[in-house]
């Protein structure tokens, strides 16, 4: 009984812990996102036209809380490695790649991870020169791995279902082409459960990113040549 109370509080410290940790990861995004709120380079007006195209990649750190209305919750760290173009400077597109896992389970001696390969718009409602407000909404498949008990004994297996994120995030400029940036995403995926039938999952994804950016093209400008 020692054992088991002493893991527990292991169990709760480390919880307390991981909270802490994305407390301040919040705190973070909403103080990088304070001044685009006083100032802002769109107006009430439309938007002004791109020049072209604008790419850039991002890697990083992920922590997933998962299945977090659900008993018990896992958190699961790993990394993330996103591709985005904007076709002007409100709206893009996205390709997000995510791969998290957890520790052993003491009791079935297996591990949980998922995979994700998600896709969707990206919506820039505010932004000022060094700092972006970002909305996206995404969607695609997730691999979810783990291991189900059954009348005492753990079955382990994989599904690959269905899954889409809708969230926000905040990105930096530190020093061209380089920025960092932040998202905070509801996750929603599905689990096989100890019944044996698709449950779903109510996860929340933490991210973290250094972000390459790759310069738009300029429009070539023609005139008349003058000869000499």
């Amino acid at each position: 009984m020692i054992v088991g109370r002493s893991a527990r509080t292991e169990e709760r410290e480390i919880g307390d812990r991981m909270s802490v940790l994305r407390f301040r990861l919040v705190a973070l995004l909403l103080l990088w996102a304070s001044p685009l709120l006083a100032q802002s380079e769109f107006p009430s007006g439309p938007a002004p036209a791109a020049k072209a195209p604008a790419f850039d990649v991002g890697v990083g750190y992920s922590h997933v809380m998962l299945n977090v209305s659900g008993e018990p919750t896992v958190n699961l760290n790993g990394a993330d490695a996103s591709a985005t173009i904007y076709f002007n400077p409100r709206w893009g597109a996205t390709l997000d790649l995510s791969y998290v896992l957890a520790g052993r389970d003491p009791e079935s001696g297996h591990g949980s991870y998922v995979f994700s390969a998600l896709a969707g718009p990206v919506f820039v409602p505010v932004q000022n020169e060094k700092t972006r407000l970002l909305v996206r909404a995404l969607a695609g498949v997730s691999l979810v791995d783990g291991s189900v008990p059954v009348d005492q004994l753990f079955y382990r297996g994989w599904l690959l279902r269905f899954s889409w994120a809708g969230g926000a995030g905040v990105e930096r400029d530190i020093s061209r082409p380089f920025a960092v940036r932040l998202n905070v995403d509801y996750l929603r995926t599905k689990f096989m459960s100890e019944n044996l039938t698709v449950q779903p999952q109510n996860d929340i994804r933490f991210t973290g990113s250094l972000v390459f950016r790759f310069a738009a093209r300029r429009k070539a400008r023609h005139g008349a040549v003058r000869q000499p």
